[in-house]
């Protein structure tokens, strides 16, 4: 019994342990990325370059490379940028636009973890988070385009109203 304990001891002392293998992780892409479309203006272009996390955001979109590293970093913007909105968009729809965007670059993010994942969900995914940053843009020129709409209403009810003091002056 001793003798085959230490036969079974020297036996496994022998072995060398298996290893996972290791996946080599391509940063090299092979489809078409897609590129946001919508180019920010007036007043939220403005507000986006006194915008600190979003600036970085669109530094790290621009460095993409689609490594697991990369999007770790743009997932980490985005979370920088739900922490840090301006109150002049501080809004609910824009607040939900940029939750949607933060889903989808996550789940990229998440795609990209993973070792076997195929080109067509890749550039499904990506493409997805593309479409949701320019939502989120659209979005935040929104609130700029309804705050110009109200001041011109106001302008326009305070133009009237001083029109009517006039004719009522006039006409007593």
């Amino acid at each position: 019994m001793r003798y085959l304990f230490i036969l079974l001891f020297l036996i496994s002392c022998g072995e060398t342990p298996e290893t996972a293998p290791v996946v080599e992780q391509s940063t090299e892409i092979s489809f078409d990325p897609a590129t946001s479309r919508m180019v920010l203006r007036g007043e939220a272009q403005q507000l986006s370059t006194k915008w600190d996390a979003y600036q970085t955001f669109t530094t790290e979109l621009e460095n993409f490379d689609h490594s697991t590293a990369a999007a770790q970093r743009l997932a980490t913007s985005i979370d920088d940028m739900i922490v840090s909105i301006p109150d002049e968009i501080a809004n609910q729809p824009v607040k939900s636009r940029l939750k949607v965007l933060e889903t989808r670059i996550k789940s990229y993010h998440a795609l990209l973890t993973h070792n076997a994942y195929n080109t067509k969900d890749q550039q499904k995914r990506y493409d997805q988070a593309i479409i949701a940053l320019d939502e989120f843009k659209i979005q935040m020129m929104e609130v700029f385009a309804q705050q110009k709409s109200k001041e011109n209403l106001l302008k326009n009810l305070e133009a009237m109203e001083l029109e009517l003091e006039e004719k009522d002056s006039i006409n007593p």
